[in-house]
């Protein structure tokens, strides 16, 4: 079952190449951690994201039966595969391989 599966994400451009999130089962918060607003994310891009293009609660993985990405009302929106900016609270599947644009930081989402 998929559910078997590793789920994670890796940055492939605009920050530490290569530098590894493994996703967890259930909800993934992608951000930049900040303990004040209470942003403590699964996928912490604070020290990939200098211009801070990131939103401290920019998007959600939920690893499951499938795999779904939606923005939470990002700033400068979340994409996939270069496609359309997502649209927030509209979650999208996620397929091994795909790309994930947030800010600047380019990830790729995995299955192994």
């Amino acid at each position: 079952p998929a559910s078997q599966l590793k789920a994670k994400m890796t940055i492939i451009r605009g920050g530490t190449l290569g530098k590894e999130f493994p996703l967890q089962e259930g909800n993934n918060l992608i951000g930049r951690w900040d303990p004040d607003s209470g942003a403590f994310p699964e996928v912490d891009l604070e020290m990939d994201d200098p211009e801070a293009r990131i939103s401290r609660k920019h998007a959600l993985i939920r690893v499951g039966d499938q795999t779904t990405i939606e923005d939470i009302g990002s700033l400068n929106g979340t994409f996939v595969n270069r496609g359309h900016r997502l649209e927030p609270g509209a979650p999208v599947e996620l397929h091994d391989g795909d790309e994930v644009i947030i800010g600047k930081t380019f990830l790729r989402f995995s299955l192994s």
